[in-house]
């Protein structure tokens, strides 16, 4: 069964993406190298993560959920922060990898932190699986891409 409330939760993540396909980035060297194994998991994770919430409701009102939904609000204003400071740096490429308030690749790390906390508010173990493949090719792929560009 759908839930429309519990759609919130990928469109928030989805929302700064939309622009990045409107306004794509500048000085952009070339094509990232990144291993197919960890793209296939950042692909499926990517889907799943967009997809699943909107099969579960959204429980709010026990200690550990409250904490999750608080993790999830911080994780979203790290996001959108990184994600202003791209805009505001002219669409710099490497602003999409470099580390803000001491955390490496934030825009790779922050969705996943998000995703995995919404697991617990949507009481989703497929979810917190599907997470745990995004972040496995998401992070990597991240790390890989800001190890490269700073050379």
């Amino acid at each position: 069964m759908l839930h429309p409330v519990s759609l919130f939760i990928p469109l928030m993540i989805l929302l700064p993406n939309l622009l990045f396909f409107i306004y794509p980035p500048r000085n952009m060297s070339s094509q990232p190298s990144s291993s197919i194994i960890f793209t296939a998991a950042e692909g499926i994770g990517r889907i799943g993560v967009m997809i699943v919430p909107i099969f579960y409701v959204m429980h709010v009102e026990q200690g550990y959920e409250i904490m999750s939904m608080i993790i999830m609000m911080l994780s979203l204003l790290l996001y959108y922060g990184c994600w202003c400071r791209y805009y505001w740096g002219r669409r710099e490429y490497r602003l999409l990898f470099q580390s803000f308030l001491g955390i490496p690749v934030p825009l790779a790390i922050s969705p996943v932190i998000y995703s995995l906390a919404a697991s617990v508010v949507l009481h989703s173990v497929f979810l917190l699986i599907i997470s745990i493949v995004f972040a496995a090719g998401h992070i990597p792929n991240s790390l890989k891409e800001w190890r490269r560009i700073k050379q």
